[in-house]
Order: C-alpha cells, then sequence, then structure tokens
C-alpha cells in the first residue's frame, strides 16, 4: 500500500503504483476544487473587465469549450476507465494523450474556420477565435488529471492543478499590469496555465505522447466510445448546449447576466466532477466485485453523498446570492438574483440521480442514457423557447429546471432496466 510521502512500491515496467488510503479522496476534492476555482475566477474577472456583454461573449465561448471538453472525455477518458484497466501501461496512456492532443488540433481547425466564417458575416467571433489556438493544451492538461485518477494519483492531477492556477494568476496579473485586459488576453493566461499544468503531469507520470498510437488507440475504443459520444452529444444540449440560444433569443449582454447568476452556483460542478472522477472507478470495482447487486448497493451511496454536498452549496448560493453577485461581478449583476435561486434547485435535481448515472456507465450501458438524453434534449430546447419568450432570463433557467426533471426520473428508471438485464459483458 502506497500513501504520498512514502517510497513507492515496486510495479512491473511502465505501471503505475496505485495512491489509496484516506488521503485519496481528499487528493481528489482539493483538486477539482482548484481546477474549477480557475475557471470561476476567470467568468469573474472578464466580467469585471468587460461588464456583462464581455461575459455573455465569454460564456459562448466557454459553452464550445465544454462541448469540445465532453467529447474529448467521452472518444478517450471515459471509455478508458470503464474498460476496468486500473493500471494501464505508459504506452497506452501516451496514445490516449496523443489521442486527445489530435482531437484538440481538429477541434481547433473547425473553430478557427467557423470563427472566420462568422466575421466574415458581420457576427462576432472573437472569443472563438481566441479559444482556439488553446484547445491541445486544455484537453491534453484535462486527460492528464483524468488519468492520474485513474491511475490512482490524485496527488499529481493536484500539482498539475495547481501549477495551472499560479501561472495562469501570474499571467493575468501581468496583463492587467500592461493594461490589455481584454477577452483574447484573459483567455491566453488560460491556456498558458493549462501547457504548463501539462508539462507538470507528463513529467510526474513519466507519460509522453506516443506519436505513432493515437488514431489506432481511438479505433479500438470507438466499440465503446461510441455510446459515450452518443449520450454526450444529447446530454451536452440537454445541460448546456441550449443556453447557446440565449443570445439569440435575448441578447449577448441578458446572457452575460444569465452567465453570472448561473456561475455563482457553477463551483457545485466541482462535487459533480470529483463524484465522477472517484465514484466511476469504484462504480466499476463494485460490479467486479460484487455484480450488478454489488452497483445497486454503490449507487444510492454515492448519491447521498454527492446530493447531501449539493443541497447545502446550492441552499448557501441562494440565500447569499443578493450580496454575493454584486460583490463578485459589479453593482449591475444584482438583478441576476432570481436566476441564481432557479439554477440552485436546478442541480439539487441533477445530484438526486447522480450515483445511478454512474452506475449506469458503469455497467456499460451508455445506450440507455443515450435514449434519456435525448428525450431530454428535446424537452430543454422547447422550454427554453417557450419560457424565455414570456419570462427572459429567468425562464430560461426555469427551462434548465424541467430538464433536470426530466433526465433526473429517466435515469433512475435506465437503471432499474439494468438491473433487470445485467451488465454489458467486457468488451477489451
Amino acid at each position: 500500500m502506497t500513501t504520498v510521502g512514502s517510497r513507492p512500491a515496486p510495479t512491473a515496467p511502465g505501471r503505475h503504483a496505485p495512491l489509496r488510503g484516506p488521503r485519496g479522496p481528499a487528493f481528489a476534492l482539493a483538486d477539482q476544487v482548484l481546477s474549477s476555482a480557475s475557471n470561476f475566477l476567470l467568468g469573474v474577472i472578464v466580467a469585471r473587465a468587460g461588464g456583462a456583454e464581455a461575459l455573455g461573449t465569454f460564456g459562448v465561448a466557454f459553452l464550445v469549450w465544454l462541448a469540445v471538453l465532453g467529447t474529448s472525455r467521452a472518444l478517450i477518458s471515459e471509455p478508458m476507465t470503464v474498460a476496468g484497466e486500473p493500471d494501464a501501461s505508459r504506452t497506452e496512456l501516451g496514445e490516449g494523450l496523443a489521442g486527445s492532443v489530435l482531437v484538440g488540433v481538429a477541434a481547433a481547425a473547425v473553430l478557427g474556420v467557423a470563427g472566420l466564417v462568422l466575421v466574415l458575416t458581420g457576427v462576432g467571433a472573437g472569443g472563438l477565435l481566441a479559444l482556439a489556438p488553446w484547445l491541445p493544451s486544455l484537453l491534453a492538461q484535462d486527460y492528464c488529471r483524468g488519468a492520474a485518477f485513474r491511475v490512482g494519483r490524485p496527488d499529481h492531477a493536484l500539482a498539475s492543478d495547481a501549477a495551472f492556477f499560479l501561472v495562469q494568476a501570474a499571467v493575468t496579473v501581468a496583463v492587467f499590469a500592461t493594461g490589455v485586459a481584454n477577452l483574447t488576453c484573459l483567455l491566453a493566461a488560460w491556456g498558458v496555465g493549462a501547457t504548463v499544468g501539462m508539462v507538470v503531469a507528463m513529467y510526474l507520470s513519466r507519460v509522453r505522447v506516443v506519436v505513432a498510437g493515437p488514431v489506432a488507440r481511438l479505433r479500438a475504443l470507438w466499440p465503446r466510445s461510441r455510446w459515450f459520444v452518443a449520450e454526450f452529444a444529447t446530454a451536452f444540449p440537454a445541460d448546456q448546449g441550449y443556453l447557446l440560444l440565449l443570445p439569440l433569443l435575448l441578447s449577448t449582454a441578458e446572457f452575460g447576466m444569465y452567465r453570472a447568476g448561473a456561475s455563482l452556483v457553477g463551483p457545485v460542478v466541482v462535487l459533480f466532477v470529483a463524484g465522477g472522477n472517484v465514484g466511476l472507478p469504484s462504480a466499476v470495482r463494485s460490479l467486479r466485485d460484487g455484480g450488478v447487486a454489488g452497483l445497486a448497493r454503490f449507487a444510492p451511496r454515492l448519491t447521498a453523498a454527492v446530493s447531501g454536498a449539493t443541497i447545502v452549496y446550492c441552499g448557501l448560493a441562494a440565500l447569499l446570492a443578493e450580496p454575493l453577485l454584486p460583490l463578485a461581478y459589479g453593482a449591475d449583476f444584482a438583478q441576476a438574483t432570481t436566476v441564481t435561486r432557479v439554477v440552485a434547485l436546478q442541480y439539487v435535481i441533477y445530484s438526486l440521480s447522480f450515483g445511478w448515472g454512474v452506475a449506469t456507465k458503469a455497467a456499460d450501458r451508455m445506450r440507455r442514457l443515450w435514449g434519456v438524453r435525448l428525450v431530454s434534449v428535446v424537452v430543454s430546447v422547447a422550454a427554453v423557447v417557450l419560457f424565455t419568450r414570456d419570462w427572459g432570463t429567468t425562464g430560461a433557467a426555469f427551462a434548465g429546471v424541467a430538464t433536470a426533471c426530466v433526465y433526473s426520473a429517466g435515469v433512475v428508471l435506465a437503471f432499474r432496466s439494468v438491473r433487470r438485464g445485467g451488465a454489458h459483458p467486457r468488451r477489451r
């Protein structure tokens, strides 16, 4: 058994010694707090520097980043975790890292072309063009974090994100000191931090990009990853993607106001991501050791832990929204108080099905989650169009509540069908 500060136990060549014991979850939680804090503070800085209009532009770019990130995770990180190989070789990890870089390069090219087309047609796309060059570094750093959790080394993930945060903060200070604190420069600070964080993670894990392996790795993962991609392709529009309609239905500034209210609750995602980082490998072990019955016992325990913490955080955010919004974003953002409270309710509802969603992924039954997401995306798009037309930004928040109710109910029903049908046979 290995703990931080002790000499690692010998492992097979090219293998990683897992970090176990009580400090493992603490490192995982600390890492996710740090990672999410950098994203949250970036939004606050953008709002302070440019107001609601700049925050709305950043919000569009950030939603695009979430879409690219989720696609990369669905193609590579999550299917590698569910494959059930906790001690992956450095070659395997290096191939996955190269795959993440390849996805980032492809996404940057698509985003660059799309941004140029929008600019030529008179649509502002500065945020998209500023984000594009940094996608390979951002995806690679995220992959390294996920790989650290996969092999039981959350301390490596924490070190990577600490370097990310410190470098981002230093570059941001320099940007303000030189008087060029625009969105392009602030996103560049984010990207430079990600690049340094990636380098730190690669050094600690001794993983290098395997240039010859990414396409073969992506093809080998495809029989499983296609269902992760299909689930995400419906999950993202239902959870976040429908918000891209708001600048069209309202305005960029009003979307920025919505983003301020939602972002105040947003740090609760720390609990969801940390719960997934720890919960998915744990769910896979529960399935391996106890079958579907063991997975069924694990799901409510994970749900209770995540939803309990979510209720506490969202309750505080709802109660303190009125003084916190002007304090964080500026006096004009006090009008987002109602949005904050409704979005807090949305996250609480999502948390009530969290463990069952993770358990369904661990059972390799992504097709069932895909069906749930397909229904959710229809509900979310219809609700945001109807509610926003009558109630503005508050209506957009209530559209999220409606989607959360449909999704959470569907996830619980999906896992019930998993219990009846059993887990999918493992594919290698």
